[in-house]
This record gives C-alpha cells, sequence and structure tokens, in this order.
C-alpha cells in the first residue's frame, strides 16, 4: 500500500514562526555555539549582520522625520491647541526628566557594569585611547575633540546649519530638532494644501514602517550572525556581564511602574484597586505584544472609560505621549548608558550624568515610530558625547533584547498613560464632555 504524503503529514512551515519568541532563543543559543566554537564560520558570516543593520538604519530618519512632523503638525491643527500645548510643555519635559533620572540613579547606585573582571574589560577594549573605533553605528555624527562633552557644545550642535547635510550624514539629533520645528509651523499653516502634506508624511511612516516589518522576519538570520561575529572576537564569558544590568533594568521597570500608577491614582479619583484592575489590559497587552501602538486603543479605553478620563484629552495626548516621548526607552538609555560608562571604567562627575540624563531622553524621542533592536542603536546618541563605542557592546544589548522590549514597551504605555492623567484636568475626570476628537493615528 502506497502512502500518500500531502500537507497533513508535513505541516507547511509559517514564516510567522520567525517573529515568535522561539525563534529568537534559538538564534542566540546557535549565534553563540557558532561564534564560541566555530570562529572561522562566524566571520563568514558577518557580512549578513553587517548587511541586516545597514538595512534596519536605513529606515531610522525616514520614520523619525514623518512621525514626529506629523504627530506635532495634527497636535498644533486641533482646537484646543494653546491650552494643550501649555500643559504638555510643562508635564512633558518633567515627566522626561523624572523617568530618565530614576534610571540614571538606580544604575549609579546598583553599578551593573562596575567591578567586572579584567579579562572581561581588556576583551571589550575598554581602554577608549587605545581602541580607536569609528563608530559606524553612533547615529548622531562623529566625534573628534573631547570638547563635546560640554553641554553646551551638544546643544549647539543640534542646530541643523542645512537639513539635507544633516538628512545625508545621518545626523538623527538635528533631524530630530528639525521635525519637531517643521511640524509646529506645519501645523499653523491652517490650509487645504497643508493636508496634502500630512498625507505624504503618513505613507512615508506607513512605507518603512512595512519594511521594518519585512525585517523582522530576517531578524534570527541577522541576530544569529551579529552575536557569532561578535563572540569570536570576544568570547561567550562577555554575556556574563550583562546579568546584572537585565535586573537593574527590571527593578527600574517596577519603580517607574508603581510611580505611574500612584499619580493615576490621584488624579482619577478612584481607589487604587479600580486603578489596578483598569491598567490590567494595557499591562498585560504591552508585555505580550511589545507594540506600543497595539497598546494604544486598551490605554485610551482604560482611562477614558474605566477611570473616567475626559475623553478628548485621552484621544488627543496619549497617542502623542506614546509617539513623542517613549519613556520606556528613555529609561533604557539611561540605564545602558550608565551600565557602558561603567564597563569602561569612565569617570562619573556631574557634567558626564547630566550629559547621560539629557540624552537619553533625546534618543528615546528618536526612536519614535521604530521597534525592536532598531531602537538599540539610538544608544549611540548618549554614547557619542561621551566618546564611549557602541559597537563593542551593541550585541550584547541586542541577544538581551527579547527581555528588555517588553519592559520597554510597558514603560511607554503605562507611563504614557501617567502623563495623560497628569495633563487631564481635574474638573475634566470622572465627566464626558461632548464626542472625542478625531486623532490620526
Amino acid at each position: 500500500m502506497t502512502t500518500v504524503l500531502n500537507s497533513k503529514t508535513f505541516p507547511r512551515f509559517s514564516p510567522k514562526w520567525l517573529r515568535s519568541p522561539w525563534a529568537i532563543v534559538i538564534s542566540v543559543i546557535l549565534g553563540a555555539y557558532i561564534g564560541s566554537f566555530h570562529p572561522a564560520v562566524a566571520r563568514q558570516l558577518q557580512p549578513l549582520g553587517s548587511l541586516y543593520l545597514g538595512l534596519l538604519k536605513m529606515c531610522v530618519l525616514p520614520i523619525l522625520l514623518s512621525a514626529i512632523s506629523n504627530s506635532i503638525g495634527r497636535l498644533m491643527r486641533t482646537h484646543d491647541a494653546q491650552r494643550y500645548v501649555r500643559r504638555i510643555l510643562l508635564v512633558f519635559p518633567l515627566s522626561l526628566v523624572a523617568v530618565s533620572a530614576i534610571a540614571a540613579a538606580i544604575a549609579a547606585i546598583a553599578g551593573p557594569g562596575r567591578n567586572l573582571a579584567a579579562s572581561t574589560l581588556e576583551t571589550l577594549g575598554v581602554l577608549i585611547n587605545q581602541s580607536g573605533v569609528d563608530i559606524e553605528i553612533a547615529l548622531s555624527g562623529p566625534t573628534t575633540t573631547a570638547a563635546t562633552n560640554n553641554i553646551g557644545n551638544l546643544v549647539v550642535d543640534i542646530v541643523p546649519e542645512n537639513i539635507f547635510t544633516a538628512l545625508s550624514e545621518g545626523q538623527t539629533l538635528q533631524v530630530l530638532l528639525f521635525a519637531i520645528i517643521f511640524g509646529v509651523s506645519l501645523g499653523l499653516i491652517r490650509t487645504q494644501s497643508t493636508n496634502a502634506l500630512f498625507d505624504i508624511l503618513d505613507s512615508i511612516y506607513r512605507s518603512f514602517n512595512q519594511v521594518i516589518h519585512w525585517l523582522t522576519y530576517l531578524l534570527p538570520i541577522g541576530l544569529c550572525s551579529l552575536l557569532a561575529y561578535q563572540l569570536s572576537e570576544i568570547g561567550i564569558e562577555v554575556l556574563v556581564s550583562m546579568v546584572g544590568f537585565v535586573v537593574v533594568m527590571l527593578v527600574i521597570s517596577l519603580v517607574i511602574y508603581l510611580v505611574g500608577t500612584l499619580v493615576i491614582w490621584q488624579r482619577s479619583g478612584h481607589s487604587l484597586s479600580q486603578v489596578m484592575s483598569a491598567m490590567k489590559d494595557p499591562t498585560i497587552l504591552a508585555l505580550a505584544t511589545s507594540s506600543s501602538l497595539a497598546c494604544l486603543p486598551a490605554a485610551i479605553s482604560s482611562l477614558s472609560e474605566d477611570l473616567g478620563f475626559d475623553r478628548q484629552t485621552t484621544d488627543l495626548v496619549t497617542p502623542l505621549t506614546i509617539t513623542l516621548c517613549r519613556f520606556g526607552s528613555v529609561a533604557y538609555f539611561g540605564a545602558a548608558a550608565l551600565f557602558v560608562a561603567q564597563l569602561y571604567q569612565k569617570e562619573m562627575g556631574l557634567g558626564t550624568l547630566m550629559i547621560i540624563i539629557g540624552g537619553s531622553i533625546l534618543a528615546g524621542m528618536a526612536t519614535s515610530g521604530v521597534t525592536g533592536i532598531l531602537t538599540l542603536t539610538m544608544l549611540g546618541l548618549v554614547l557619542d558625547p561621551l566618546r564611549l563605542p557602541l559597537d563593542a557592546v551593541l550585541v550584547l544589548f541586542i541577544a538581551i533584547d527579547p527581555l528588555m522590549d517588553p519592559l520597554r514597551t510597558l514603560g511607554i504605555v503605562h507611563t504614557g498613560m501617567a502623563t495623560t492623567a497628569a495633563i487631564a484636568s481635574p474638573e475634566t475626570v470622572a465627566q464626558s464632555q461632548g464626542d472625542p476628537i478625531p486623532v490620526h493615528q
């Protein structure tokens, strides 16, 4: 009797599996094995990893420019723009500084990058004056002198003299400032002709976001190649240094979550148990999906329907906080920068801490519209002014990113909800004021 083989006998392979956590885990294990025991093969795989990073970096500036300009421009065109802008200009900076300072303080006290083995530090090449590394991944441009440690020089450097030069050279901070100014001015021009430009910006964002979506299917290959090559150069023992950083990030995320919950509790007027119950769905979604945009409907529903915040405020401000503030990324960059600075035994003065706090805010905002390991390349915005190399440690952060990405998303969503609650007027809580303003997402 002949056995007929069909699709039921051998189930078809689904490409969606490549985006699953299991695929990431397998790629990390395989990359670690190849890099540790077959260094020659790892070096042959290195071009694949470089190609993958190049494709990801290709999408950074178009997404950054379109997402931020579009969000700010549409905010400026609302009828209550002046009222919202005043509150946003007060609450947003205070919230960003608070989150960044909390992360930096905990990382500075815990010291996950301190007291590592001398062999590990030597392997990473922590003697900066001997490294001489050209940081191709640092997106804010090359640092040529130690004068860039001065905050004043850093502020001057982010002003683009020529936006096209900034775009061609990948000067992300300059493009970020241009996007903010351009979005404000575009929103103040209330003509029909600007609607077409908003649509173009939205199309650019969606197009490159689709490219990022396609690239996520290649993440296991890119991660395996990058990890194998890096481990062939530095050794498997270096990954042990990341255990302390993971624990510190868990503590930071818990502290920020508790602070955000207390803010929502105080502003809502509901009991703490009701607030915790309302936070359940956005929290689970953030940890499960690692997508802040996917959590947006649940976040708005929890604030407006479960806790009674004004629907108009939540509809307008919540998407803006998730798009621009990126609190989870800000906290992550603050802790990561402290980790790298401690790893390289950099002297931690007040000026260095100020640069880390300010730089993590700017880097976090620069991740608007991007997800996954593309977010990690923005760490160069914080490390570059400190003359610390990113490429030597980037693969370490990539290796633990499946654990860190859900925490970043939770920080973005939950702290964004807390910021929305802080902006909502006390008299608008627990009442509805007409139809919500439609917000373009």
